[in-house]
């Protein structure tokens, strides 16, 4: 029995190897070989999220910015302008700026957009150049003494907590999330 199980074991593995390596985009972004690749992994993090969450600014129309499942929670536009005042937030913070007064008002689905994309190149800014070495250095986050490699993550980690919120209100509305390659 065993002649026959470990074969097609073996077999069974490597198909399913080959088909799993097979769904990996050869675009894959992989960061191991640059120069800096601590900070390119999450840039790389960043840049997917943002792009999700631009796609689905751009997707949902403009007579659903306003809506929420709920009266307890943000309306779709509102969560998208607070991704991006937490987007010029963080990255001021990375980029050791104090915060000014980004350019106000998200009343119209175009303004809300405008300010996103703006906030997305601000922090743009704040990761091209941007080291390995200065992960560590220090920085501030609300009074909490951390590092810059705890404020490049929590751009992500934002980014990615808010997308989801807003695929939840896609879907409500009827629309297919456009996603991104992963």
């Amino acid at each position: 029995m065993a002649r026959v199980v470990v074969p097609v074991g073996l077999v069974s593995v490597s198909v399913l190897a080959s088909l799993a390596n097979a769904q990996i985009s050869p675009n894959f972004p992989n960061p191991i070989a640059a120069p800096q690749p601590l900070t390119m992994t999450l840039s790389i993090f960043r840049s997917n999220m943002q792009d999700k969450i631009m796609k689905a600014a751009d997707m949902m129309p403009e007579s659903k910015y306003s809506y929420r499942p709920t009266k307890e929670v943000r309306s779709f536009g509102e969560i998208v302008t607070h991704v991006a005042d937490i987007s010029y937030y963080l990255c001021s913070n990375a980029k050791g700026e104090a915060l000014t007064a980004p350019a106000a008002a998200k009343g119209s689905k175009a303004e809300i957009v405008a300010y996103l994309k703006g906030s997305f190149s601000y922090c743009d800014g704040a990761f091209s150049g941007f080291t390995d070495a200065h992960l560590n250095d220090p920085a501030d986050f609300w009074g909490f003494k951390t590092n810059k490699m705890f404020i490049l993550t929590q751009v992500g980690n934002h980014d990615a907590l808010h997308y989801g919120n807003l695929v939840t209100y896609l879907r409500i509305n009827g629309l297919e999330p456009s996603g991104g390659w992963f």
